[in-house]
């Protein structure tokens, strides 16, 4: 017959949440921004000669109408 097992079983105990009495409360400022509307004024990307080859390539049927 076997043997009884040598190692006794380990107890785990609960786990113990810290809680503060005061939570951090973060407040974020939202600056305004006022160049997104450069962003958008800017077309150069559209004289750019990447960009007219892949208009050839895949035909720029805006000029048409």
């Amino acid at each position: 017959m076997a043997r009884a097992w040598p190692f006794g079983k380990k107890l785990i105990k609960p786990r113990q949440i810290k809680r503060s009495g005061k939570r951090k409360i973060i407040v974020y400022e939202r600056k305004p921004d006022d160049t997104s509307g450069e962003k958008m004024a800017d077309r150069s990307h559209l004289e750019d000669a990447a960009f007219k080859d892949a208009m050839a390539l895949l035909g720029d049927d805006s000029k048409k109408k």
